[in-house]
């Protein structure tokens, strides 16, 4: 029995592996049969594009008026759609056709005659592919589009439908013209479009976003200043025009783009480029608004408008590769309070601007700002009659600055400036100085001038007469030629703390010689004192002439520090921590007069921890006191040209001034103390 078992087991295992063989070669056979069956049912992945080719116009064909596209397309399954392309956009799409044949309607609205164009299709079939024709070029009729010339005497409108509207010469808009949007007009070369030239009219162009209206050269091969452009004449109608998505390219022939003498123009969301002149050129009555506005290509300046015009200067405006990417302000007198805004781009000032009337007006510079001015041009307030300028530029640096290579004058303020609202706070002025003069000139007016810094300058930083200021703090003066400030003697005490006056080609602040009448204080600065004629202190007040700790006065030769010689005055000068100079401006024994106290000069004053160095120039030493009776004490007085101290009707001792001070390096053959009668 085991031995059949294992007999039984083996043939059926051998039984068994055949009809697996048997099962695996059948399925084998349908799998096969099925592909058979698939590549017999279904077709291939279809990635052959279509042919397509225009045969209708014919390449090199002139277009005079609306014309059917013909294109032949084939495919090895079926084309789906055609698309028909005008240059680089898209006209149309065509899904049905007559054979293999399918047509699109073209009507080239909008086309220039003269110009040339390239027409092109593309065809798809159902799997996606996409076939491209070979381009053709047509050019457009000179016959196509609506003529205009001569006058527009009554409303008329240019629509689409008729587009291209072509000005084959000067044309006068007597009335108001309407644009509709999507219009093209071509402007023969030289011609102008003239608005309210002897009766009232406008131009009403709103374009939209996606359908802006083109005023462009007629010329195929245009230049700026093909045409000459539009211009609202002194008759244009106020409030009657707009121009609004507009384009406006290749003029300028006439100076601008855009010329609004009358009308109050409003111009917005416009593209103006490639005038041979200005962008828009606005006086008089002629705009009423400019906003969000692209200039390009400009030989002129993109933006010129009249001084009262500044406030019609929107926002979102650009100046790009123009010139000069600035807003040139033209006129001379601001008569009319105004403000003008930060708008992104400097003003251009480009010949000397006064602000000054009889209803003392008010121009103020808003943060941010930046005034340009040409060569040899000024910034004048208050001349002959009332003005003030407000220039802060706290929450934004305001800058007035050269417009060119070249200097400008400087920003003076006259007589009847207004100093209660006249201020520069946080300004830069720079450039300035042509003709000599200084960077800022104050003429009888004390006006503000703090947080500034005033640099770069062909003359003196700031110059002065007969008057300080209102205030003068925490200001720079450098790099200028000549001194950085010029100022009398009596308002030197004006000028406040936190100054630099570092840097310049005069290194000391130039005093002026003269009387002073009231109290002044002449603070500690970072150069000293240049005094270029003798001093004086006395009134009928008994003013005080007061000299801070540190203080350096260099004295020209001749001059002199005189206290009551005349009348009443007081001389309070104590050198602590920091000793006070009196001294030549050179070097030299007897270059300066020196300190004379005189009968007047209050028995006060005092003359502490000075130096009084390189006087004597009149022969009675550096200090000469005469009928009054000072304090003196720890004194230096030295390099004399003859005495040191000469004392003259006085109970003054030599002997106490000798122990108390400092005498020294007096003139051979003299003596340190002279003691007169």
């Amino acid at each position: 029995m085991t031995g059949n078992d294992e007999l039984g087991h083996s043939d059926f295992n051998r039984h068994s592996g055949f009809g697996l063989r048997v099962c695996r070669s059948f399925l084998v056979l349908l799998s096969s049969l099925f592909s058979l069956f698939l590549l017999a049912g279904c077709p291939g992945e279809d990635i052959t594009p279509p042919d397509v080719a225009i045969i209708a116009p014919a390449d090199g064909d002139s277009i005079a008026g609306p014309t059917t596209i013909r294109a032949r397309a084939t495919d090895n399954r079926a084309v789906a759609r055609v698309e028909f392309f005008v240059d680089s956009t898209e006209i149309g799409v065509v899904t049905s056709s007559a054979g293999d044949t399918f047509e699109y309607n073209w009507t080239p609205a909008g086309m220039l005659p003269g110009t040339t164009h390239a027409l092109r299709c593309y065809a798809i079939d159902g799997a996606g592919n996409r076939g491209s024709s070979p381009p053709i070029t047509v050019h457009i009729s000179r016959a196509v589009g609506t003529h205009h010339s001569g006058t527009i005497g009554a409303p008329e409108t240019w629509t689409v439908a008729a587009s291209p509207h072509i000005v084959d010469s000067d044309l006068d808009v007597e009335a108001l013209l309407t644009i509709e949007p999507g219009v093209t007009v071509g402007v023969a070369d030289g011609a102008t479009i003239a608005v309210g030239t002897h009766s009232p009219g406008g131009i009403s162009a709103r374009g939209r976003t996606d359908s802006t209206i083109t005023l462009t050269a007629l010329n195929p091969a245009p230049g700026p200043g093909a045409w000459s452009g539009i211009e609202f004449r002194v008759n244009a109608a106020t409030n009657g025009s707009i121009l609004r998505h507009c384009v406006v390219e290749y003029a300028g022939g006439g100076g601008a783009l855009v010329r609004c003498d009358a009308g109050r123009v409003d111009i917005d969301s416009c593209v103006f480029r490639a005038s041979s002149g200005r962008g828009v050129s606005a006086s008089g009555t002629g705009l009423r608004s400019l906003s969000h506005t692209a200039f390009s290509g400009c030989a002129g300046y993109p933006v010129s408008v009249a001084l009262g015009l500044v406030s019609a200067l929107g926002a979102g405006n650009t100046l790009t590769g123009n010139k000069r990417n600035a807003i040139e302000l033209v006129g001379s007198t601001v008569t009319a309070s105004d403000t003008w805004p930060n708008l992104g781009f400097p003003y251009a000032i480009t010949a000397t601007l006064t602000v000054a009337d009889s209803s003392n007006p008010l121009l103020t510079v808003a943060p941010g700002c930046s005034l340009l001015f040409a060569d040899s041009a000024a910034l004048r307030v208050g001349v002959g009659q009332p003005g003030g300028l407000t220039a802060d530029g706290t929450s934004g640096t305001i800058a007035f600055a050269a417009l060119g290579p070249g200097n400008w004058r400087g920003i003076e303020f006259w007589e009847k400036t207004d100093p209660l609202h006249t201020a520069l706070n946080f300004c830069r002025v720079g450039g300035a100085g042509a003709a000599g003069s200084a960077a800022i000139t104050c003429y009888s007016v004390a006006v503000t001038i703090i947080n500034t810094r005033i640099a770069g300058n062909a003359g003196s930083g700031v110059y002065t007469f007969s008057t300080g200021f209102a205030r003068f703090e925490n200001d720079t003066v450098t790099g200028c030629v000549g001194s950085p400030l010029h100022i009398a003697a009596q308002y030197v005490g004006t000028i406040g703390n936190g100054n630099s006056f570092a840097g310049n080609s005069e290194p000391a602040i130039q005093v002026i010689g003269g009387t002073i009448t009231q109290n002044v204080r002449y603070q500690r600065q970072d150069v000293p004192y240049h005094v270029t004629g003798t001093v004086d202190v006395g009134s009928q007040y008994e003013p005080a002439l007061t000299i801070e700790s540190g203080v350096v006065l260099q004295f020209d030769p001749g001059t002199a520090l005189t206290i009551g010689l005349a009348a009443p005055g007081q001389l309070l000068a104590v050198g602590v921590p920091d000793s006070i100079t009196f001294t030549g401006a050179t070097a030299e024994p007897g270059t300066w007069h020196g300190i004379e106290l005189h009968r007047y000069a209050s028995s006060s004053t005092q003359l502490k921890r000075c130096r009084l160095l390189y006087g004597g120039g009149a022969d009675q030493g550096i200090l000469f006191i005469n009928g009054s009776v000072p304090t003196l004490d720890s004194n230096e007085i030295a390099f004399s040209s003859n005495y040191c101290v000469y004392l003259q009707n006085t109970i003054l001792d030599p002997d106490t001034l000798r122990q108390s001070n400092w005498l020294h390096d007096w003139a051979p053959g003299f003596d340190d103390i002279f003691e007169g009668p």
